[in-house]
């Protein structure tokens, strides 16, 4: 059957970092850097750190998102 192998199948996505510091290119798999908060810069004396955390959502600021949003529909619907 064709989908046998399907569990082999790996990201083949590279992600390009490219240093503010020192202009050093690194070309890293997305598989690699997935689940990581930090990548440190492979470049000749360079100590730049790039952030690979970044802010994350969580489920309750959605919902609060959301409140405010349909909020703002009710509120021009009874200003009318």
């Amino acid at each position: 059957m064709w989908g046998d192998g399907i569990q082999q199948v790996h990201s083949a996505a590279r992600i390009l970092l490219i240093c503010p510091d020192c202009g050093h290119e690194t070309a890293e798999l997305a598989d690699t850097l997935r689940g990581r908060s930090a990548f440190y810069c492979t470049g000749d004396g360079c100590d730049y750190i790039f952030n690979l955390g970044g802010a994350r959502r969580t489920i309750g600021g959605l919902a609060e998102a959301c409140r405010r949003f349909y909020a703002s529909f009710y509120a021009v619907r009874r200003a009318r």
